[in-house]
């Protein structure tokens, strides 16, 4: 399938080349009853890379929020090198897709991984990081909320939570409570790390104002496939 949009630079490395294969398969497609054009936008958002840089766009939408909260135009691969980055203490929940191996160029860069630090009780200090970063986590934690309350927490004020989930934009959040357990990954995927147990929907953004946050937006570096949100604590 070819992509059905076209893209703006790669937001990680400025490149301008990208291919597409499809990621999504028929049982998940069923269990989310997606149409056939929000199967689309979601193949887009997970399997567009761009070809410089292996980044797909979820992960250039991250990079893209991540970089409009610092008010640059600059690449992330350029902007880690600034002098602002110099003085922000990052923490990076997961590998966030390819942008890790960026991130690791900010001096106070940290990598923790889920679930072996319990988003929904990290074990790290309060108020002791600028950014918080992740990116189709949420999903998978059983109390987004809670998780979100977690990552505002260890947020100094006035710091940001920036991250991705996945966005069906014509609906609502579902829970998936009461229904056939769904993987990500791959159809074989059995791993409770992996199980989703949030559907998010056109109203994800209420989830960071009722876990504290003061502000939440929603920002598109290409609509409405590569979504990303930043939540200023």
């Amino acid at each position: 399938m070819k992509k059905p949009m076209t893209l703006s630079p790669c937001r990680v490395c400025g490149g301008g080349h990208f291919t597409h294969h499809d990621v999504l398969w028929g049982d998940l497609i069923a269990q989310w009853d997606l149409s056939s054009s929000e199967a689309q936008y979601i193949n887009v958002q997970q399997g567009t890379t761009c070809v410089g840089c292996g980044s797909n766009v979820r992960s250039i939408a991250l990079a893209d929020a991540f970089l409009r909260y610092h008010h640059s135009t600059l690449s992330l691969r350029e902007w880690v090198h600034t002098p602002v980055a110099r003085t922000l203490q990052t923490l990076e929940i997961n590998e966030a897709g390819t942008l890790s191996g960026v991130l690791e160029n900010i001096p106070g860069h940290r990598l923790v991984h889920y679930p072996e630090y319990d988003m929904m009780a990290l074990n790290l200090e309060s108020n002791s990081f600028d950014i918080v970063l992740h990116s189709d986590t949420f999903e998978h934690v059983s109390d987004p909320v809670k998780g979100l309350t977690e990552c505002r927490r260890v947020l100094r004020k006035g710091g940001a939570c920036v991250f991705t989930v996945p966005i069906i934009i014509g609906r609502l959040t579902k829970e998936r409570q009461g229904l056939s357990a769904s993987y990500h990954g791959h159809p074989a995927c059995v791993d409770e790390s992996m199980r989703v147990y949030t559907e998010f929907g056109a109203d994800v953004w209420c989830f960071a104002l009722s876990a504290g946050f003061v502000e939440c937006r929603l920002v598109s570096y290409c609509y409405p496939a590569g979504l990303a949100l930043i939540a200023v604590a």
